[in-house]
């Protein structure tokens, strides 16, 4: 397959047919390859992460792909995660991609769902995340655009020896693999009830790759001793997952309210359902993280009794859709077109 080369997203993209990854499409788009909701990927080539679905578009055979592609001239995305780039690099580099297709799934899968896929992947995910924060700390932006572009363009560069020599970096990641691997080895029992996922957390608290590698409940609390609990949102339970249909999130706004009934410290806050990964956590009145006064066992009451309230009432749940744009606070209108 002929490379498709990187453009960034914007007015360099108005009069050039292209494929959009990881997002959702403009004007101009050919062909979107995304696990946004409300994305118009063809069914055979959707997956649990972009990345997938761009490694779906290359195994096709080569008269089906061309039609595809029609005259796509570029590859594009609107924002900068490892995903994207994965998602973007399979497009750019296509020969190195039919080599290493398992090691790009697992390694876009851990990036983006934060979650241990094996060692190898974790590893290269670790590289990448490396390599990124050395790229932001010598580049200055002036904007979120200034900065995705940048990014894609240094990471393009890097992205293939992070993949199969992590250790070339390993100075910015060793630390994060050690507290991986003691997260791994830890007897830390996970409980589910439903689509809800409850651990006391260690004094150390726990890698997230580690956790979410224990259980596929869409929405996780973790309670610790010194009062800083949580309940994130997955973003598996956000995207048009294929692998399993996840359960609609629980309304974390209205959890937050029962618990600011209860507590005494600061304001428990939860961002809107719309959004990527929502955490629901105490505030303190400078709006930083604090502890809460509350107790692990209050919060876990709480918390159980909402979710078996809603279970049956949906007023208290959400479910990703089409419309998800229009709901997501600070999130431009959409460039949708019919």
């Amino acid at each position: 397959m002929r490379a498709l080369p990187y453009v960034p997203f914007g007015p360099g993209l108005d009069d050039r047919p292209h494929v959009f990854v990881d997002g959702l499409r403009t004007p101009r788009t050919v062909l979107e390859l995304s696990h946004w909701p409300g994305n118009r990927t063809p069914a055979h080539l959707k997956d649990d992460v972009s990345t997938q679905s761009v490694l779906r578009l290359l195994g096709l055979p080569e008269a089906e792909r061309a039609e595809l592609l029609a005259d796509a001239s570029a590859v594009t995305c609107d924002h900068y995660d490892v995903d994207g780039l994965l998602s973007v690099l399979c497009l750019v580099s296509p020969d190195f991609t039919a080599r290493h297709r398992d090691l790009l799934a697992r390694t876009a899968l851990c990036g983006d769902f934060d979650v241990h896929t094996g060692e190898e992947p974790v590893r290269a995910c670790l590289a990448l995340l490396a390599a990124e924060r050395e790229i932001s700390a010598a580049t200055e932006f002036r904007s979120v655009g200034q900065a995705t572009t940048a990014l894609f363009a240094g990471m393009l560069e890097v992205a293939e020896e992070c993949l199969l020599d992590p250790g070339a970096w390993r100075d910015g990641w060793a630390a994060e693999w050690e507290d991986v691997e003691r997260s791994m080895r830890s007897p830390v029992e996970i409980e589910e009830r439903g689509d809800l996922a409850v651990f006391e957390d260690t004094a150390e608290p726990l890698h997230e790759y580690a956790v979410h590698a224990r259980t596929e409940a869409g929405h996780v609390l973790r309670l610790r001793a010194d009062g800083r609990h949580s309940l994130r949102f997955r973003y598996e339970n956000f995207v048009d997952l294929r692998s399993r249909r996840p359960g609609p999130r629980v309304r974390g706004d209205l959890l937050a309210r029962e618990l600011n009934m209860l507590e005494r410290d600061g304001t428990w806050f939860c961002e809107s359902p719309a959004t990527a990964t929502p955490l629901l956590q105490l505030y303190s009145p400078a709006e930083v993280p604090a502890p809460s006064s509350l107790g692990m066992d209050e919060v876990r009451r709480v918390v159980l009794a909402f979710f078996d309230a809603a279970r049956t009432d949906g007023s208290l749940l959400w479910r990703s859709h089409a419309g998800w744009l229009d709901e997501a606070p600070g999130t431009p209108p959409s460039k949708e077109t019919a």
